[in-house]
């Protein structure tokens, strides 16, 4: 639960807050790597299916050490190169900040007021184009929200579109970041979308909303 509320905390921060507080001691397998990463913190996500037309699951690490499956969704992220959080306990992550497969890089997380976004097509300026913005989605009672977790996820390199290095990653859709069932008609705060609200039924990524009752 500890790690759970730390994300949350760390991944929905607004800028001020980002700027003015230090992160606070990270759990084990949480930590920072170095080198090229998706950021898909502002991406929107597909269902990905078999053959039938039934979901196709993917497995994810739990927080207990376990596994656990939920369907496959493809997000595409732009790719940034510098310092980002990963739980490299997490995810589907294998311990260590190595890359995932030859082509292959993780998602992990960084704060960006500005991010190129598929839904201005990779836009790179003006800074209209790029802003994100936290959204806050409501849920729906007794259903699983529309949300996707691509937090430490194994992603594939892919074409670079208007200049803009891309990533196909696989991400699962309503899991928590400890590897658990998204809460039922639980809301979820998300940066996809630029603050419209549409982008809530679009298999957004996100995280869960703070409690103003959390100590």
């Amino acid at each position: 639960m500890k790690t759970v509320l730390l994300l949350c905390c760390v991944l929905c921060s607004v800028p001020a807050l980002v700027l003015a507080q230090s992160v606070p001691t990270l759990p084990n397998g949480v930590t920072t790597c170095t080198g090229q990463f998706a950021l898909c913190a502002a991406s929107t996500c597909t269902p990905v299916l078999n053959r039938d037309g039934t979901a196709k699951m993917m497995r994810v690490r739990t927080e207990g050490g376990g596994v656990a499956e939920f369907p496959e969704m493809s997000c595409m992220c732009p790719l940034l190169t510098g310092t980002a959080i990963a739980d490299l306990n997490g995810g589907n992550m294998r311990g260590s900040c190595a890359a995932p497969s030859k082509a292959g890089v993780w998602s992990l997380f960084k704060f960006e007021q500005n991010l190129p976004q598929q839904m201005n097509g990779w836009a790179t300026a003006p800074p209209a184009q790029t802003a994100t913005t936290v959204l806050s989605c409501a849920g729906t009672p007794g259903k699983a929200s529309p949300v996707t977790n691509c937090f430490s996820m194994a992603c594939t390199k892919a074409a670079p579109v208007n200049g803009v290095p891309l990533a196909d990653c696989r991400c699962p859709l309503s899991e928590t970041f400890a590897g658990a069932p998204w809460p039922l008609g639980a809301g979820y705060l998300t940066q996809a979308g630029q603050g419209n609200p549409s982008a809530c039924g679009q298999f957004p990524i996100g995280a869960p909303a703070p409690s103003p009752t959390t100590r």
